[in-house]
């Protein structure tokens, strides 16, 4: 048993949290005249080929089998592509607030799927940490939550792309285990996933265009560089360091810090329940990334 976390893993998981939680922001700045399936093409196309372009660069392996391209397929799918769109659908029906309420809960659904996939036994610390902190989401987003109307579809769709999320956590982690490189597994899954998108902007028949509009092409610039090559880079050596339900617990955060960039540009102020669900949160956060636990497999990016 090893001690919870090195030095390296601390930067990568707070990496994460930032870029992650800068990135709600700048996803909100993309919502012009160009819909948000092409802006994902252009945002997870150009990621894709960066990341293999340093993948190529640092001399690592990029010729992979069939069976692992079909794993590599299966994270994009899910990661990229359907949780993407199911997000998208779910914004139209509930406000981003609830959305990211239920995204959390992805800390519950890995702990779950890496019993069934992984063959791991639950990890009662990461459990209690994980409720801890879910309470703590709940009550930041309590004024939100009581003020809308519950909406089922969008519910729907929000859980659905959580657990779709999930699997691609599960996906990221058996990859890893069988010897991909985090670059590369990203690089090529992050492909796959635009082009699962693109197919499905050819059948719905969308209008491919482009807002050359400094605000567009900056918030668009940033989610390619920081969330999605940097970002997802080291949430998924963190998911592999320290298997998919401590991975996923960053999840809770960037909620917590996208709320933070809002207090500061769009006016948002914090209530009592919201500074005592951001204490719960940041306790249960501290509980997980404390203990002893056997990681699920050394990655280096």
């Amino acid at each position: 048993m090893k001690t919870a976390f090195s030095y390296s893993t601390v930067v990568l998981y707070v990496v994460t949290i930032i870029t992650g939680g800068t990135s709600w922001y700048a996803a909100k700045l993309q919502l012009t005249d160009v819909s948000p399936v092409i802006s994902l093409i252009y945002r997870f196309g150009c990621a894709s080929v960066l990341l293999l372009l340093i993948t190529a660069i640092s001399r690592e392996r990029l010729t992979y089998t069939w069976r692992e391209h079909l794993s590599f397929a299966a994270l994009g799918a899910f990661g990229f592509a359907v949780a993407f769109l199911l997000i998208y659908k779910a914004a139209a029906l509930i406000t981003t607030g609830l959305i990211a309420l239920t995204y959390s809960s992805v800390i519950l659904f890995n702990s779950v799927n890496a019993i069934l996939f992984l063959r791991q036994s639950i990890s009662w610390t990461v459990l209690v940490g994980a409720m801890v902190g879910l309470t703590g989401i709940i009550l930041v987003f309590s004024p939100e939550f009581l003020n809308n109307e519950w909406n089922w579809a969008g519910f729907g769709y929000a859980i659905t792309a959580t657990l779709a999320f999930s699997f691609a956590n599960i996906s990221a982690v058996q990859l890893q285990r069988k010897g991909a490189t985090v670059l590369p597994m990203t690089g090529i899954s992050m492909g796959y996933g635009a082009i699962f998108l693109l197919g499905y902007a050819l059948l719905t028949k969308q209008t491919f265009n482009f807002d050359p509009s400094p605000v567009y092409v900056t918030s668009l610039f940033y989610l390619i560089l920081f969330p999605s090559v940097i970002g997802y880079t080291t949430y998924f050596a963190v998911v592999g360091r320290l298997g998919a339900e401590r991975g996923a617990y960053t999840m809770l955060l960037v909620p917590l810090v996208a709320l933070a960039i809002s207090s500061i540009t769009e006016g948002y102020r914090p209530t009592v329940w919201a500074i005592i669900g951001t204490i719960m949160t940041l306790s249960g956060n501290y509980w997980v990334i404390t203990t002893k636990y056997q990681p699920a497999v050394n990655t280096d990016t």
